[in-house]
């Protein structure tokens, strides 16, 4: 039996493309930012106790995660899929053809947004991209996730046959890789030497009307519990498909869901604040 979750967090609604802050127990929403200047935003990253980086088609824009207002955008491009603040100050933005040369670019901006390096590798398609703790890149191509140096050059592949346009990989402090797969509706995690550890979350193990549909955002939380998006489809009126926000605990039982189903059609990214 499960119960709802209880959590204060940024959602993206792609369906809708809106972006809110919102409570879970009182399915509170804070503010709303209508996301049409900033389409297909798909990457939060928290900065510090005000402001989240949100990654979006055309570049990124810093929030005031209390007002919900827009303090300052860079919009530079087409095809960004993620972006990601280093502890140094400079910018990652990941995305498709961002040089004008066909593939996948991951570039690198100083503090003042200034373009300082450039890498490349031949591609078609990219979803977010995380740095790991070795300094590798890890990017989501569509039926794996391909483990890169910081030049693009492959160093390795975690796949398995339910990843299709698998959405993010994070790397863990022992090793391990976790995976949300997509239209593969199941989180998979690898061990260290890149062997499928577990897989959980699959349809069959969970209630008909949980529905996944398509695992996308996820977020690993202190007490070992982890946050799934299961994001239902394009368009305003998926809100009623099924649980948009899963909770597994640390054994992976799914244990709390959330929907707000006429206020969010397709629950896509998710940024826990507390």
């Amino acid at each position: 039996m499960t119960t709802t979750i209880s959590r204060r967090l940024l959602a993206i609604d792609e369906g809708r493309q809106q972006l809110s802050l919102v409570d879970t127990a009182t399915d509170t929403f804070h503010w709303t930012l209508d996301l049409a200047p900033y389409p297909l935003a798909r990457d939060l990253q928290r900065l510090d106790e005000h402001r989240v980086l949100v990654g979006f088609d055309r570049g990124f824009f810093e929030l005031d995660i209390g007002s919900g207002r827009v303090v300052d955008a860079c919009a530079r491009w087409t095809d960004v899929t993620a972006v990601h603040r280093r502890p140094d100050g400079c910018t990652l933005v990941t995305g498709w053809n961002l040089d004008g040369t066909g593939g996948v670019n991951v570039l690198t901006l100083d503090r003042g947004w200034h373009l300082v390096d450039t890498a490349r590798r031949d591609g078609d398609y990219v979803r977010l991209m995380r740095p790991t703790p070795e300094g590798s890149y890890l990017l989501c191509t569509n039926d794996h996730i391909l483990e890169t140096s910081q030049d693009l050059m492959e160093r390795r592949r975690f796949a398995v046959p339910e990843f299709e346009h698998a959405w993010k990989a994070e790397r863990n402090a022992d090793g391990t890789t976790l995976v949300s797969a997509g239209y593969g509706a199941v989180m998979v995690l690898f061990d260290a030497a890149g062997n499928v550890q577990q897989r959980f979350g699959a349809a069959a193990d969970l209630a008909a009307d949980v529905a996944p549909f398509f695992y996308a955002s996820f977020q690993q939380l202190d007490n070992g519990h982890l946050l799934v998006a299961n994001w239902q489809g394009h368009g305003p009126d998926n809100g009623h498909k099924g649980r948009q926000l899963l909770e597994f605990d640390a054994q992976r039982r799914l244990v709390a869901t959330w929907s707000a189903p006429d206020r969010i059609s397709s629950l896509q990214g998710i940024l826990v604040l507390a």
